[in-house]
């Protein structure tokens, strides 16, 4: 099944690819062409729209004025994620330093920001303050310098998610540059774009995301994982690169510059991580096994300029006109002004991302990995190695006919 499945796949996309027009349907307004020569097109004012239409659908949503209650998983890690965030996230060691320290005058903090629970010793603390320390003066200078997105992420994403992924990730994340890599057409959603010569033509929505987490081949559990797949040239990821398909994603994060447009990053954001529960979901389905949808609820993140904007993706059935699709909701409010413009924030942000890297390795049934991906990933694998051990089989039958002396 899994070795039929990957062939189908490479054939669906060649010929999606072909007979699809290549530009994107979601693309920066300066490179849109309105039929209005007065107006350019706003993918900002059409997109939601054309998502929200298209097959399958893609729905945004604020928190704010919904219908009905968000699911129960939903619920639960919106309260995981916020644990900690609003108080005792800084260590109980280091107030006295951020206080006397003339780099970070006038930084105000609370006394409920301190954790009096913390014991880690004065190296690792010392260690780090200043990671923490050039994150925040890296994030003012970018700021005040007008300096593009590769500089807020080389000098202040990637050095904060490292440090977090340092401190709590237990060598089970990588974290991927995919700024330049399209999503699987598989996994994107289309709208009707007839022609003259061809009345059934589709269009792809397509973006690009930045940046996202990948399970860390450099753990063993996971790195058994791959090479099972790789035996059976098993694909997981959702994009067409030759490397990041071959590997488990999570989340997802899309990055403007504080000039930059919130809502266009919030729509990269929604397909991207449309395309990847899309993709899971089959996954799911190739390893037979049965799932609630919202229990694959995934968070993903927009940052703009300082500031990180937190959403939440899942399937849902009868989304918009009895149609299934990909739910979104989001910003969650109750996060604030999450930021790197204050030392309180980045030590804040660090808490968030521990939070969402546990619930993302979380082993047990109240986590991402225990719940749903990895009986997913661990069934496909085992799948894998069993559809080798036939086509082995098979092989070597084969070349044992053709070896065989012709009674002629």
């Amino acid at each position: 099944m899994i070795l039929i499945l990957n062939r189908a796949r490479r054939k669906s996309v060649a010929k999606i690819t072909r007979s699809l027009n290549e530009k994107n349907t979601f693309s920066p307004a300066s490179s849109r062409v309105s039929l209005n020569p007065k107006r350019s097109s706003s993918p900002t004012r059409e997109t939601p729209g054309i998502l929200r239409k298209a097959w399958p659908p893609v729905l945004t949503e604020s928190f704010t004025g919904l219908k009905e209650t968000p699911p129960e998983h939903v619920e639960q890690l919106r309260d995981r994620l916020a644990n900690g965030v609003d108080s005792s996230f800084i260590p109980q060691g280091l107030q006295n330093i951020i206080d006397n320290d003339p780099k970070v005058s006038h930084e105000t903090i609370k006394p409920a920001d301190i954790d009096r629970s913390d014991t880690r010793s004065t190296k690792e603390l010392m260690t780090i303050w200043r990671e923490v320390k050039e994150i925040f003066i890296n994030a003012r200078e970018c700021k005040d310098e007008s300096q593009d997105e590769n500089a807020w992420f080389s000098h202040v994403v990637f050095p904060l998610v490292r440090l977090a992924m340092d401190l709590y990730g237990n060598d089970r994340w990588g974290f991927q540059w995919i700024k330049s890599q399209s999503i699987n057409p598989l996994y994107l959603s289309t709208i009707p774009a007839p022609t003259l010569a061809n009345s059934t033509r589709r269009k792809l929505i397509d973006c690009k995301s930045d940046f996202v987490f990948s399970y860390s081949s450099r753990n063993p559990s996971i790195s058994d994982l791959y090479e099972r797949f790789d035996a059976a040239y098993v694909h997981v990821g959702h994009t067409l690169d030759c490397f990041t398909s071959r590997i488990a994603h999570f989340s997802g994060f899309v990055l403007k510059t504080p000039s930059g447009d919130a809502t266009e990053a919030e729509l990269q954001m929604s397909i991207w991580i449309a395309g990847s529960l899309r993709n899971k979901s089959e996954l799911a389905q190739a390893a037979q096994i049965s799932y609630e949808p919202t229990a694959m609820v995934e968070p993903a993140i927009t940052i703009v300029g300082h500031h990180h904007r937190v959403y939440y993706g899942y399937p849902r059935t009868n989304l918009v006109c009895g149609r299934s699709g990909i739910h979104v909701l989001g910003e969650d409010s109750r996060f604030g002004r999450l930021g790197t413009e204050s030392i309180r924030g980045v030590f804040q942000l660090l808490r968030f991302y521990e939070n969402m890297l546990e619930y993302g390795m979380d082993e047990g049934r109240d986590g991402y990995w225990g719940r749903f991906f990895g009986p997913v990933l661990n069934k496909l694998a085992d799948i894998a190695v069993e559809k080798r051990k036939i086509w082995d089989r098979g092989w070597q039958e084969r070349q044992r006919t053709w070896n065989e002396p012709s009674s002629d």
